[in-house]
């Protein structure tokens, strides 16, 4: 009880000692991962429900994330011109407005460009996050912070995914509805969307701590060397690695439960509810598991761990077993976020925080994009596992290249701080 005590107390006051602007972001990260587990659940089901296809969800899907990736550079640098705040609360608004039309229309044409919108409005804050955290927080509370936000995350995830699987039979029953199917979905879709736009008022309260940056006078010479730094290509590398198997599989994860193993959308929200507090916990205990063992280390070996339960999850047809093998994936997959991404920070000039950060979400969301479209292609055809098994060889390498990338990084970064504490 001591050391859970102690942990705790650790949390408390590193979220006690950070400043206003960060107490306020991981309040919008609450609400906004509040909506996203309640869509995590229910939107794919949704689309199904109309009457379309994997393929087609793919190509949704697809479509969302591509776009967010192309607009992510940009909005690095709207970021940087215009102010943290001002880019938040502006794609927040424009999120609502677009989601509101997404749950609204159901032809092809008008759900694909809508989610091409809510993609580009979305890179926004996830362009803007990990640079705001670093900006808005000490080397010393810092990984605490941004374990306080992951877990805020995977917190609010667990609240929607578990509610959000049994909204749709509440507003069945709310709204007189005959039967759980498109209204039923639609109604429930709608209540997220009341919650993403509520999101926006933390935001009112944030002041920007560093003045927008001038427009770059030779914003080709800023590309090129971004491009020419070995940091960055290998920073993006992993991230498109990553999102090449994430896409491949974690946007079906619903509807693999529902179509192959036979998991109704409650028991689809009770499995992700439990995954996410499976994250939590581990989320806690990353800072006290990467100073013993080194952040480099730590997150090449949970990305390894994380392939035997993906291998499981495709091979069983019990539920339970899935269940289980997904909680674990999920865990060691995800646990290392807040450790991967402040690192990812700190290996990086101040300056080029925001642009790096939106260059690897650019190849992570692009990657994901290209799985997502190759494997609503082959979950159409009914090759429901071969997206799994083909997750796994992107994780695995991904796991080897980032200990070989990284490792010198932290020894460096180690020896510095041994320098320093020898000089004082």
């Amino acid at each position: 009880m001591s050391v859970v005590g102690s942990v705790m107390r650790d949390y408390v006051r590193a979220l006690k000692n950070s400043t206003l602007n960060a107490r306020a972001f991981v309040v919008f990260t609450f609400l906004m991962s509040l909506y996203i587990g309640i869509y995590n659940v229910i939107f794919n089901l949704y689309v199904i429900k109309l009457g379309y296809t994997e393929q087609f969800l793919g190509l949704i899907i697809s479509a969302s994330m591509i776009s967010t990736g192309l607009f992510a550079f940009p909005a690095a640098q709207c970021c940087d011109r215009m102010g943290s705040k001002m880019c938040l609360v502006t794609s927040g608004l424009l999120t609502a407005v677009t989601l509101y039309l997404l749950y609204t229309v159901t032809s092809m044409e008008l759900l694909l460009a809508l989610s091409l919108l809510n993609g580009i409005f979305g890179a926004i804050p996830t362009v803007i996050g990990h640079p705001f955290l670093v900006e808005n927080s000490t080397q010393e509370n810092r990984l605490h912070l941004f374990s306080i936000n992951f877990g805020t995350i995977m917190a609010a995830t667990i609240i929607g995914t578990s509610v959000g699987g049994y909204l749709p039979q509440l507003c069945q029953a709310l709204f007189g509805l005959q039967e759980i199917g498109v209204d039923a979905y639609r109604y429930t879709l709608m209540i997220s969307l009341a919650i993403a736009a509520l999101s926006v008022v933390p935001l009112i309260f944030i002041k920007d701590r560093k003045k927008p940056c001038p427009v770059q006078s030779d914003m080709k010479a800023f590309v090129r060397k971004l491009a020419e730094s070995k940091v960055v290509r290998q920073l993006v590398l992993i991230s498109c690695l990553i999102g090449m198997g994430a896409g491949l599989i974690v946007p079906f994860f619903n509807v693999y439960f529902h179509k192959v193993l036979f998991a109704t959308p409650g028991e689809i929200g009770i499995i992700f509810s439990i995954a996410q507090v499976s994250m939590v916990v581990g989320a806690t205990i990353v800072p006290y598991i990467a100073s013993r063992i080194g952040r480099v280390r730590m997150v090449a070996l949970t990305y390894l761990c994380s392939v035997p339960f993906l291998l499981l999850l495709a091979l069983t047809s019990n539920l339970y077993l899935a269940g289980a093998a997904y909680v674990l994936r999920m865990l060691f997959m995800n646990m290392s976020s807040p450790v991967s991404n402040s690192f990812s920070m700190e290996i990086v000039d101040s300056d080029d925080m925001a642009s790096v950060s939106s260059l690897t979400s650019t190849g992570n969301y692009i990657a994901i994009s290209i799985g997502s479209l190759i494997a609503g292609v082959m979950m159409s055809w009914g090759a429901y596992t071969m997206p799994y098994l083909s997750a796994c060889v992107f994780y695995a390498l991904a796991s080897v290249l980032y200990f070989k990338f990284f490792h010198r990084h932290e020894e460096k970064a180690s020896v510095q701080v041994q320098e320093v504490e020898v000089s004082v």
